[in-house]
């Protein structure tokens, strides 16, 4: 796929095929991930690749299905609440591979005061956007799981992952069903998000 083909064509998918991902096509959607910039060169990153079924299922009973109340959807946001927060635990479960990309955490965000601890969070998502990219372009479905409350402590001992290591969310890979549920996308547009030269 051509790059902007790429970028238009990405959604979140959370239903996957039972299909595992070929070694090779995971190699380079990694790859793509570990090329991202990074806080003073550093790339400080540990990418966990989890592609053994038993470990994918274990890691989704840690992760909590959020119940939706929303029947009719009003607005977009309303839309992917009704979609999503069912299947955060569903996703995984049924997801051929989950990486959790774990960054080097020098400076706590909770008490950083001078910016420095967003460097490392920063890269790490431009990390993961490389990789949710790339997964398109070889026709591989992805979506991010934010880890919250007991999660990111659960999922670090689950792994045995050393004190000092941030984990920002797991990016969970596998070949969409056929026509998979997707809410309506907000409309970002050159003219209604970009100011030129000044707010």
């Amino acid at each position: 796929m051509e790059f902007y083909d790429v970028v238009n064509a990405r959604r979140s998918i959370r239903q996957f095929e039972d299909k595992e991902i070929p070694r090779d096509v995971l190699a380079r959607i990694l790859d793509a991930g570990l090329k991202a910039p990074s806080s003073n060169h550093q790339r400080r990153w540990e990418l966990v690749t989890l592609t053994e079924k038993p470990l994918i299922l274990e890691l989704a009973e840690l992760i909590k299905p959020y119940p939706c109340r929303i029947q009719e959807p009003k607005t977009p946001q309303q839309e992917m609440f009704k979609i999503a927060y069912p299947r955060q635990r569903s996703m995984i479960e049924e997801s051929a591979c989950v990486i959790l990309p774990y960054f080097k955490q020098k400076y706590p965000l909770s008490e950083d005061k001078n910016g420095y601890g967003l460097m490392d969070y920063g890269a790490v998502w431009a990390l993961i956007e490389n990789m949710l990219l790339a997964a398109t372009a070889e026709g591989v479905g992805s979506v991010v799981h934010i880890p919250v409350k007991k999660e990111p402590q659960q999922i670090k001992e689950f792994l045995n992952v050393p004190d000092g290591w941030g984990l920002p969310a797991l990016v969970v890979l596998g070949y969409a069903i056929k026509d998979p549920l997707l809410p309506t996308q907000v409309k970002a547009t050159i003219e209604n998000k970009v100011r030129w030269n000044k707010w």
